[in-house]
């Protein structure tokens, strides 16, 4: 079957309908383009023909034809009278000319050397369709149609195959296009497709990503679907799409183009690109340059910030104690040490983020993802704690970063701010926003609005919310891409080997409604290098010995220091790093969650930092902190996800890596991360092809 990229537009005619799904008929390896860009620049359709090159297609509806000349038609319309219309046949070749005047301009796709030297040796042909008008009527226009073989009959669209069609068309000469070759067509009729790093061309987007990003996708719910009531909002009120992939697979890639297409071809839309945090929206921003003022990208909670900017008087600001502030709250409470503050803090966390602010819906929730469950008598005094605490901040006119969304929210419910500001939102990083989020976000598109998702449940580290609590239904209803072109082959597969092997993990998938996408890692096609290592020392003064060296030896062999992240699991670690690697002589940035990085040197951040980012090379230090059993909860089901979790970090933090991964430890390796280690021995031992 035919892969369609782009989507007719909302009035296209029963013709032009009736011709697209003749066209969705041919075999694999054809690739249709309708109506791409802004409309009245491109021709209804064009088809990538394997065997030949470009056809370009016009669809005319017309039912009557009352006079004919080489220069004009005229046509009789539904209501019985005359319009006078330019020779259709010109039009169309008019466009297949501008269509190979641009591929022209490629000097890899001219011929080089021999007889044609210089030429296009990619094929093109044209022709215009008459679903309406039959074989006989068609060949008594025959003379003003100046060619043979450039026009379809209402007879030969119905009786003959959509291939047949095609191979029957005016082709000048048979092509023998490689697949780099019509990649190279791809890019240079779409330049938009072409992917650069640091101002280098490194590729094109492949026809996957290119479909995602420029073809609407289905709404992710269906009517009958049982959710909970702020679902089931969502769902009226937007078209969802939501597309997942493996790590590196060029999610945030589609999401921009994405981004670009809808804003040629709406420039009157309001569009807003909105990711997790600073880091990624410093990056989006970079990315989307130049696509005008209607166009805004940005992280979360300076969206919202900005909005209770319009207030005016919006409060005393933001806590930065919570912790603090619950110990006052606990000295002599009711609790009696059944819960700690780690607990209650993140329970608090969780509750704001899921917008529960009555103790009915909170005995009810089912806490997806809590690990530890706690009985309704337990739920109450918690409760009784976050009432205590909230009246607390209410009356100091302060509150917390969750709290937010919900101040926006009702800023739009009260007519305070005005809502349905956006005509598309798109959300990179989906999988760490929270249910509060998307209702803020629900209020501000307009009604029918388009709201397009890229995620990976796998990697989500900050948030355990379900995909059905944000009013999504995910597995079977999503586009995945399935390829990683971030890392080398050793690296994704060392990441995917990881995720497979833990049951706590791909439990904790499970009871978020995903299933794990399994990556498409073809040895034949992927980059290749050496494996993960894990390199064990004696003490912490060899480990950062050891990486001082190797940071020397990748700068001796053409790494900058710009191109090298070192990342470790907490934020003491981070400091110890820093301060050692700048003793040794090392420029050094350190990398925060919320801010962007932009000077120079080996940037040094926690694995949480890391997301959304990659480098040529990445240090993961000191593995033996992770899965800390000090830190653990004792067991049961809130170790289950305590494991689970700190599997997501590391494989957020190997993923960075698109050429190397080195990693470290001191004494030994914790167990849950054995099975990892024993594959990579044996990828050790094998090398790279």
């Amino acid at each position: 079957m035919a892969l369609i990229i782009g989507s007719l537009r909302p009035n296209a005619t029963a013709g032009e309908i009736e011709v697209l799904e003749r066209l969705k008929q041919l075999p694999e390896g054809y690739v249709v383009w309708p109506e791409l860009g802004v409309y009245d620049r491109y021709p209804d359709f064009i088809v990538l023909v394997p065997r030949f090159g470009i056809a370009v297609l016009e669809v005319k509806d017309w039912v009557e034809v009352t006079r004919a000349t080489p220069e004009t038609f005229t046509v009789l319309t539904r209501a019985g009278q005359e319009r006078l219309e330019p020779n259709p046949v010109r039009a169309v070749r008019e466009k297949a000319f501008a269509v190979s005047h641009k591929l022209e301009s490629e000097p890899r796709l001219l011929n080089n050397g021999g007889p044609h030297h210089g030429k296009l040796r990619v094929g093109y042909a044209y022709a215009v369709v008459f679903p309406r008008l039959p074989d006989l009527f068609i060949w008594q226009l025959g003379p003003v149609f100046d060619q043979d073989n450039c026009v379809i009959s209402q007879d030969r669209l119905q009786q003959q195959s959509a291939e047949a069609l095609l191979d029957g068309l005016n082709w000048r000469f048979r092509a023998d296009l490689s697949d780099h070759d019509l990649d190279l067509v791809r890019q240079t009729l779409f330049p938009e497709l072409k992917v650069t790093v640091q101002d280098r061309e490194v590729g094109v987007m492949d026809l996957r990503q290119e479909q995602i990003a420029k073809t609407d996708l289905q709404p992710g719910i269906p009517e009958d679907e049982e959710l909970p009531e702020q679902g089931k909002q969502l769902a009226a009120n937007m078209v969802i799409r939501l597309v997942r992939g493996v790590v590196g697979s060029g999610k945030t890639l589609v999401l921009t183009r994405r981004a670009r297409y809808l804003a040629g071809l709406h420039p009157e839309w309001n569009i807003l690109v909105v990711t997790y945090n600073k880091a990624l929206a410093h990056d989006l921003q970079l990315r989307l340059d130049g696509c005008g003022d209607r166009l805004t990208a940005t992280h979360f909670h300076q969206l919202c910030a900005d909005l209770l900017e319009e207030l005016g008087d919006w409060g005393a600001g933001p806590v930065d104690d919570r912790r603090g502030a619950l110990t006052r709250l606990l000295a002599g409470g009711s609790l009696d040490g059944r819960f700690d503050l780690d607990f209650l803090d993140d329970e608090i966390h969780w509750m704001k983020d899921s917008g529960i602010t009555e103790l009915d819906r909170y005995l009810d929730e089912p806490r997806t993802g809590r690990g530890r469950p706690i009985s309704a008598a337990d739920r109450r005094a918690v409760f009784e704690v976050f009432r205590n605490y909230q009246n607390n901040l209410d009356w100091r006119r302060r509150f917390d970063w969750e709290d937010v969304p919900l101040m926006v929210s009702q800023a739009i419910d009260t007519g305070a701010l005005s809502g349905g500001r956006y005509d598309a939102i798109l959300v990179d990083e989906a999988q760490d926003f929270a249910p509060t989020w998307f209702q803020a976000l629900r209020l501000l598109l307009r009604p029918g609005g388009s709201l397009f998702l890229t995620a990976d449940g796998i990697q989500r580290i900050y948030r355990r919310h379900s995909w059905k609590s944000l009013g999504l239904q995910v597995v079977g209803r999503t586009r995945i891409l399935p390829r990683c072109y971030r890392s080398t082959y050793e690296i994704a597969r060392a990441a995917y080997e990881l995720v497979r092997r833990n049951s706590s993990l791909l439990e904790a998938l499970q009871r978020e409604g995903e299933d794990v996408p399994e990556p498409l890692l073809d040895s034949q096609w992927m980059r290749h290098g050496d494996p993960p290592a894990i390199h064990y020392f004696q003490n912490k003064f060899k480990e950062q010995t050891w990486v001082a060296n190797r940071l020397k030896q990748l700068r001796s062999h053409g790494y900058r220091l710009e191109d090298i992240a070192l990342f470790h699991r907490y934020q003491k670690g981070v400091e110890d790093y820093a301060g050692a690697l700048r003793e040794a002589g090392f420029p050094v940035r350190v990398l925060k969650t919320d801010m962007p990085v932009t000077d120079g040197g080996v940037t040094v951040g926690t694995m949480h930092a890391a997301k959304g980012l990659e480098y040529r090379v990445v240090f993961l230090l000191q593995l033996q902190t992770m899965f800390n059993h000090e830190k653990a909860p004792p067991g049961g089901e809130e170790r289950r996800a305590f494991t689970a979790d700190e599997t997501r970090l590391l494989y957020v933090a190997m993923t960075r890596a698109r050429e190397r991964v080195y990693m470290t430890l001191q004494d030994h390796l914790p167990g849950e991360l054995v099975p990892l280690g024993n594959y990579l021995k044996e990828m050790g031992k094998v090398p790279a092809t």
